[in-house]
C-alpha cells in the first residue's frame, strides 16, 4: 500500500513541536540562571519572540501560496538550528533575544504550508478526521518537549540545544525522503481550495467559511493566554514557590498535553461538535471557572488535576477553532495563517501579564486575570452566536 503524505507531515509535526517545546522549556531557566533576569522580564521575553511571530504570520499569508510548502518548511528549520546554535553561545539579554526573535519567526514559514500542504483536497468531513490526526501529532510533540526538557536542564543546562539540533537533522532527514519517495506529498495548484463534489464539500459564505469561526479564534485566544502562563512563567512558580525541581514542572506541562493528545483523538472519532456553536460557549465557560478554581489549590497534586482538565478544555477549544476556520473556506493557508495570529497573540497575553502578576503581586493573580479574560470572552462568543441564530448563519 503506497504511503500516503500525512505518513511524513504529520511525524514531521511532531518532531517540530518537540523542538519547540524542548527549547522554550529550556529558555526559562536559561534567562533566569545564566542570563539572570526575573519573571516579569522572561514573560515579556516570550511576548516578543510571539509577537515576531504573528507579525511573521501575518506578513507571509500574502505571499504563503507562492512559495512552495518545502522549500518553506526546510528554511524553517534550518533557522531554528542556526538559532538555538546562537543561544547557546550568547550569555547577555540582547544577544539572547536576536537569536531568540529569529526562533520564534521560524515557525511562520511551517505550519501554515503544512496545514494547507496536508489538507489538500479534503472536504469537511475528511478534514475534521485529518486535523484531529494532525493534532494529535503536534501535541504529543508539545507534551514531549517540557517533558524531556526537565530532564535534560538537570543534567546540563545546555544539553537540550544540541539535542534541538540532532532533531532538526532528523525533521530534514524525514521530509526528504518523503519527497523523494511518497508520491502523494506531490503539491497541486488546488491546494488551498476545498474539494469538489458533495453537499459536505460545498463553500459556505461564498468561500469565506463557517460564521462560527470568530467564535472558534476567541476561544483559541483565551485558552492560549493560558498556555502562555503555563508553559512559560508557571514553571517559575514550581520551582522557586513551591520547591520542586524543573523535572516536576517539566512533568505537569506533560500530563496536560496527554490530556490534550487524548481530547484531539476524541475529537477525530465524534461530529456532534461540528458546527455546534453551544458547546463552544459551556467549554469556554468551563474554562473560566477552571482558571478560577486554581486559586484555591494549595498543594502540587491539585495543579496536577485541574492543569489534565484544562488540557481537555484546550484540545476542545483548539479543535473548534482549526476546524472551523478552516471548514467550508477557499483558501485555508492564508486562513491558517490567521488562526495562528489568534493564538500567538493568546500566548503574548498570557506570557507579559502572567509573568508580571507573579513577580509582583501571586501567582493567584495571574490566574484571576486568564480567569477574567475567559469570561469577557465567553461573552463576545454569546453575542456572535445569538447574531449567528438570528440571522440563519451557519
Amino acid at each position: 500500500m503506497a504511503l500516503k503524505r500525512t505518513s511524513i507531515l504529520f511525524p514531521a509535526a511532531f518532531l517540530m513541536n518537540l523542538n519547540l517545546g524542548l527549547v522554550n522549556f529550556t529558555v526559562i531557566f536559561y534567562l533566569k540562571d545564566v542570563v539572570g533576569i526575573g519573571a516579569s522580564a522572561i514573560g515579556w521575553f516570550f511576548a516578543a519572540g510571539a509577537g515576531c511571530y504573528v507579525a511573521s504570520c501575518l506578513l507571509l499569508s500574502r505571499v504563503q501560496h507562492k512559495i512552495p510548502a518545502p522549500v518553506s518548511m526546510f528554511v524553517s528549520i534550518i533557522l531554528v538550528m542556526f538559532s538555538v546554535a546562537g543561544m547557546m553561545r550568547a550569555e547577555t539579554p540582547a544577544v539572547v533575544l536576536i537569536f531568540y526573535l529569529v526562533f520564534s519567526s521560524a515557525p511562520s514559514l511551517y505550519w501554515p504550508p503544512l496545514v494547507g500542504w496536508f489538507s489538500q483536497g479534503l472536504s469537511s468531513r475528511e478534514l475534521g478526521k485529518t486535523v484531529s490526526s494532525f493534532n494529535i501529532s503536534w501535541s504529543t510533540g508539545a507534551l514531549a518537549g517540557p517533558l524531556v526538557g526537565g530532564v535534560l536542564v538537570e543534567i546540563n543546562l545546555l544539553l537540550p540545544f544540541f539535542a534541538d539540533i540532532a532533531i532538526g537533522i532528523v525533521m530534514t532527514a524525514l521530509l526528504l525522503s518523503g519527497i523523494m519517495f511518497v508520491d502523494d506529498m506531490k503539491i497541486r495548484k488546488d491546494t488551498d481550495t476545498e474539494a469538489e463534489g458533495g453537499d459536505d464539500s460545498v463553500l459556505l459564505n461564498g468561500g469565506k467559511g463557517t460564521f462560527l469561526r470568530f467564535m472558534g479564534w476567541i476561544g483559541v485566544f483565551s485558552t492560549y493566554i493560558v498556555l502562555g502562563l503555563l508553559n512559560n512563567i508557571f514553571p517559575l512558580f514550581v520551582r522557586d514557590s513551591l520547591g520542586f525541581g524543573e523535572s516536576v514542572a517539566g512533568n505537569i506541562l506533560f500530563l496536560r498535553g496527554l490530556a490534550t493528545a487524548i481530547g484531539f483523538f476524541a475529537a477525530g472519532k465524534l461530529v456532534f461538535w461540528h458546527f455546534n456553536g453551544r458547546l463552544m460557549l459551556i467549554v469556554q465557560f468551563l474554562t473560566a471557572a477552571l482558571m478560577l478554581g486554581l486559586f484555591f489549590i494549595k498543594n502540587i497534586a491539585g495543579f496536577y488535576l485541574l492543569f489534565i482538565l484544562f488540557g481537555i478544555f484546550f484540545a476542545a477549544a483548539y479543535s473548534n477553532g482549526i476546524f472551523h476556520g478552516t471548514a467550508g473556506a477557499a483558501q485555508r493557508g492564508p486562513r491558517m495563517a490567521l488562526f495562528e495570529a489568534f493564538l500567538t497573540m493568546g500566548v503574548m497575553s498570557g506570557s507579559v501579564a502572567g509573568g508580571y502578576l507573579y513577580q509582583n503581586i501571586s501567582i493567584n493573580a495571574a490566574f484571576i486575570f486568564c480567569a477574567s479574560v475567559i469570561t469577557a470572552g465567553f461573552i463576545v462568543q454569546l453575542v456572535f452566536f445569538t447574531y449567528a441564530r438570528h440571522n440563519n448563519l451557519k
